[in-house]
């Protein structure tokens, strides 16, 4: 644990944090604050703008950095393509594939599949001082400016140079970006009927189980449009088109309308399905895809719709449930 004390003219906490420890980006110390890992005269606080004040006793670990980009491998993974020229790279990324290393994942991400696309040892700078949760924790790695869970299939947008990275995080902040998933949930009444529906509900890290966010009030405000496409008594399929970049928002505001997505241990979709013919499944994971992304290309201007194809183990599975074929 590593202590401090705020000076006279001392700065906002994360500039402070940043200033004391300039290896470690402003932007990470902010998402350190906000897990509750920095105290200020014994209180865990929850926002890097707070105000020091002369004498103000700091609490802290250091925040585990990422890992030297120069040690990171270059690999020639199988990773479709949706969209690429010399500027971007948007890949349909298959289920299980890691975006970026991490415990437990030292290759096979990615990441590693970008360094062997861009065949240079110089990797993207990232610049992503003040992006916001999800989009935020892909700062520090060459080429992401947003990431997916791993389980969750389809759209990713990759930069290929440091220029398109540092416009591509500009308009994840701007949210210019359109962002739409699929996901199968449990059927809810709490669900559209016709049209859609906006959660606007704020999210914030549990207190006790830091593993998983939740809505509360005091959290960061997070929008999420949903339309259901098409249902059975039990299920529906649903599309979720995000207005933030909170981590784990759909799944969050999806749990918050008691519509958990199917094989989502973390936010109550585990539970026991069957199919039309009463056959027990097994779901290993959450089932959801990034459907749709549209961004305007970082050089041209021009706007860039890409389409994931939904995939047949996906398709399947709506259909073993009772869902029309979509």
């Amino acid at each position: 644990m590593i202590s401090l004390c705020a000076e006279e003219g001392a700065p906002r906490l994360d500039r402070f944090l940043a200033d004391r420890f300039p290896e470690i980006p402003r932007a990470k110390w902010d998402v350190h604050v906000r897990t509750g890992d920095v105290k200020v005269n014994g209180q865990a606080v929850t926002k890097g703008g707070v105000k020091l004040r002369p004498g103000d006793l700091i609490e802290t670990e250091l925040p585990a950095l990422a890992p030297p980009a120069a040690h990171l491998e270059a690999e020639d993974l199988p990773l479709p393509s949706l969209f690429e020229d010399a500027h971007l790279w948007i890949v349909d990324k298959p289920s299980g594939m890691v975006v970026h290393p991490g415990p437990g994942h030292a290759g096979g991400t990615v990441v590693n599949a970008l360094l062997h696309r861009l065949k240079a040892p110089v990797v993207v700078e990232a610049d992503g001082e003040d992006l916001e949760d999800a989009e935020e924790l892909a700062t520090g790695w060459p080429g992401l400016v947003h990431r997916l869970d791993r389980y969750t299939t389809g759209c990713l947008c990759l930069a290929k140079t440091a220029e398109a990275q540092r416009a591509i995080q500009a308009q994840f902040k701007a949210r210019t970006v359109e962002k739409r998933y699929l996901a199968l949930v449990r059927h809810s009444p709490r669900l559209p009927q016709l049209g859609s529906l906006l959660v606007d509900e704020p999210i914030a890290r549990h207190k006790q189980d830091r593993l998983r966010m939740v809505v509360a009030a005091g959290g960061r405000p997070a929008q999420t449009r949903i339309r259901v496409l098409a249902r059975t008594t039990s299920i529906a399929l649903v599309e979720c088109e995000l207005l933030t970049g909170r981590t784990h928002q759909i799944r969050v505001h999806l749990a918050h309308l008691r519509a958990p997505l199917m094989g989502d241990p973390l936010y109550g979709g585990p539970g026991r399905w069957k199919d039309v013919d009463g056959g027990a499944l097994l779901l290993p994971h959450p089932l959801l895809h990034a459907w749709k992304l549209s961004v305007d290309h970082p050089v041209t201007g021009a706007r860039i719709n890409a389409e994931a194809p939904i995939p047949e183990p996906f398709r399947a599975l709506a259909r073993s449930l009772g869902l029309p074929e979509f």
